[in-house]
């Protein structure tokens, strides 16, 4: 007898960054390089994501820069966000600078199996300052992409 369900998750790291200000967007790592972004070479195999990559009938590239991502809705609120359908590679900004996750990502992640998925945020110190919307728009953006693949 099964005596548990199997589930999924998503887990955010949430950073920011004032070392790079002229993009000045906000970057969601998925750890996909940014040379592969630029090149348009979206492989779930290497990302955080991989798991749901897996399940999900939408197509990785969608999920990550497209119509299915969490940058569309993080776009809609009305942020400068990479990738998106609007900014989908690091070099369509003017420095093209990107964190594409860190350690965070890759250890809790499903990069290497599991059905936890790990996304991480940079945040430019604009939305960071005193200010409660960011964090009500952002949260919003957020919630909706987890209620449409979680």
């Amino acid at each position: 007898k099964q005596w548990y369900q199997r589930r999924v998750a998503i887990t955010a790291g949430i950073h920011g960054y004032t070392t790079h200000n002229t993009d000045n967007w906000l970057e969601l790592g998925y750890n996909i390089h940014g040379s592969l972004l630029n090149q348009g070479l979206l492989d779930p195999e290497g990302s955080s994501i991989k798991a749901l990559a897996a399940r999900s009938d939408k197509p990785f590239p969608s999920i990550v820069a497209g119509d299915d991502s969490l940058g569309k809705l993080v776009m809609e609120e009305g942020y400068r966000v990479v990738p998106s359908p609007q900014y989908p590679r690091p070099d369509t900004g003017i420095e093209g600078r990107y964190m594409r996750g860190g350690y965070i990502t890759r250890k809790w992640g499903s990069l290497y199996g599991g059905d936890i998925d790990c996304i991480q945020l940079e945040v430019p110190q604009w939305v960071r300052d005193e200010s409660e919307e960011h964090g009500e728009r952002l949260g919003r953006a957020y919630a909706q992409w987890i209620k449409d693949h979680y």
